[in-house]
């Protein structure tokens, strides 16, 4: 006799059915970037809505509604049965915390939005391609017009920027960022500096001309180090490298190669790597609940950028790594260890956000910013945003773009809907460094494994502290919870500060 499913596990089905649907939606998107030709992207902006669409009714359905509310108060938050787990009791926290944002979303706006924004992402490529911001203002435009919708349905206390902040980082304000992020810019700007004032490094070793191919196959060999197999995970090209989490058995991976920059698809890879094994590390028999799923997207970045910038620009790992390269491009068989790692750590204000350096790369996040920011409340109008976009690259940087495709046209994100994004990639790097404060504390010896090519003890480390609690803490409680401490700018500066103050001899 099949014992009678509780509450919580209709809830959990209803969810994980929800989930699976949004899996197919991520595949939609992977394939729109990857695969699909260009000629159907109005039939996949269709599809695109009509699935986010059927979602949302999901999600904002009557059953899902009272499911939910005889578990956990909807106004109130007070948790019915007091049997359920203290796991179970956060997975209904955030099913609750979900659900009501949902519910503020009427389904024809959610179409609508997503129809948008996968018209639009054709329309940015385009851009892009002919560096002609005039051809994607128009989307922009609605875009962000409907990212003020979305902000005043969902409701804000401050700032219409919050609304949309919380999104992706749970908890997270303008208020809070602008203090944090004002404090950043002058210990950023400064290193900058004394870098500039200092003997530069050397880059000839790593340049030369390498085959796009082989470069793919020397990332694949690299995930397969990191712990992905060709039956988990797979690896492809796209205009702009990303990662989808499908499903913990099926993560999707892309990169960009450059036939005279061999390290812009290295980092690539493993910064998308990073993404994977989040995606890989999370409870598999909670995929549709919370406890599945990512804490949020500065957690989600600080894992990329933990292996990115961590291990993949660190001597440790080149120790075993930079035969291997050399074996398969001959061409940089004269770079020896100390010279390839100073070359590959190299600061110089640049315009692109991926492949910029450790020390500039949060600029780029502040810029952009301070700019979705003024969007959203209209103290900035989209025809001024090219010149305020060169004017900030000058004041931070010292340079400024040329054309549209390295300055204001560079990223994806805003084509995508994806306002109140950008944030989490300057997080993930306060988060990355207070993690491997600890992590350090625990595996002293973590460099000279490395060296060795064993990355699997990192992976585990991760897995266990992080990974596998899915949304189960927030995002400052499970700073808090591993590194005792809140969470601040100081760890990340003085780890910068500390690398390249020896790199660079000042």
């Amino acid at each position: 006799m099949k014992s009678k499913k509780t509450l919580y596990d209709q809830l959990f089905e209803l969810s994980k059915n929800i989930s699976t649907l949004t899996s197919i939606e991520y595949i939609l998107e992977w394939d729109q970037e990857t695969l699909m030709p260009s000629s159907a992207v109005d039939f996949r902006a269709a599809q695109k809505g009509l699935m986010a669409a059927y979602i949302h009714k999901l999600k904002t359905s009557a059953k899902y509604s009272h499911l939910l509310n005889q578990l956990i108060d909807l106004e109130s938050g007070q948790i019915s049965d007091p049997a359920l787990s203290p796991a179970q009791r956060a997975a209904l926290r955030e099913w609750r915390r979900d659900h009501l944002k949902a519910v503020k979303l009427p389904t024809s706006f959610v179409k609508t939005f997503t129809s948008t924004c996968a018209t639009a992402g054709n329309i940015w490529i385009e851009a892009k391609k002919t560096s002609n911001f005039s051809l994607f203002a128009p989307s922009l435009s609605k875009i962000i017009q409907l990212s003020r919708k979305k902000a005043d349905l969902l409701g804000y206390q401050e700032h219409p920027y919050d609304a949309l902040l919380d999104l992706y980082e749970p908890g997270m304000t303008a208020a809070r960022l602008v203090p944090l992020f004002d404090r950043l810019k002058p210990a950023l700007t400064s290193l900058v500096k004394s870098i500039q004032a200092s003997s530069q490094v050397d880059t000839q070793c790593i340049q030369g001309e390498f085959n796009s191919e082989l470069q793919l196959q020397f990332g694949k060999k690299i995930l397969k180090a990191m712990g992905f197999t060709p039956e988990d995970s797979r690896l492809d090209l796209s205009v702009h490298p990303f990662c989808t989490p499908v499903h913990p058995l099926d993560t999707r991976m892309t990169t960009r190669t450059h036939h005279d920059d061999i390290m812009s698809n290295i980092l690539s890879v493993i910064h998308e790597g990073g993404h994977g094994l989040y995606n890989k590390g999370r409870n598999l028999e909670q995929f549709g609940s919370p406890l599945g799923e990512q804490a949020s997207l500065g957690i989600d970045e600080s894992q990329s950028r933990w292996w990115e910038t961590r291990i993949g620009r660190s001597k440790s790992f080149w120790s075993h790594f930079l035969p291997l390269l050399q074996h398969d491009f001959p061409q940089l068989k004269k770079a020896d260890l100390e010279s390839f790692y100073r070359a590959i750590n190299k600061v110089t204000p640049s315009f692109i956000r991926v492949e910029s350096d450790e020390v500039t790369y949060s600029l780029h996040v502040i810029v952009r910013f301070e700019i979705e920011k003024a969007l959203i409340e209209g103290s900035l109008k989209i025809k001024d945003l090219p010149a305020v976009w060169n004017q900030k690259m000058q004041d931070y940087f010292g340079i400024t773009p040329s054309k549209d495709s390295e300055g204001c046209l560079q990223d994806i994100h805003w084509a995508f809907g994806h306002v109140g994004y950008f944030p989490t990639y300057a997080l993930g790097n306060l988060y990355a460094s207070q993690f491997f404060a600890t992590f350090e504390k625990t595996h002293p010896d973590w460099q000279s494994r490395v060296a060795k090519g064993d990355l699997g003890f990192i992976r585990e480390w991760l897995r266990s502290n992080i990974h596998q609690y899915g949304r189960q803490y927030t995002p400052e409680e499970l700073v808090q919870r591993i590194t005792g401490k809140p969470l601040d700018e100081s760890a990340y500066v003085s780890y910068l500060q500390n690398k390249y103050k020896d790199i660079y001899r000042f």
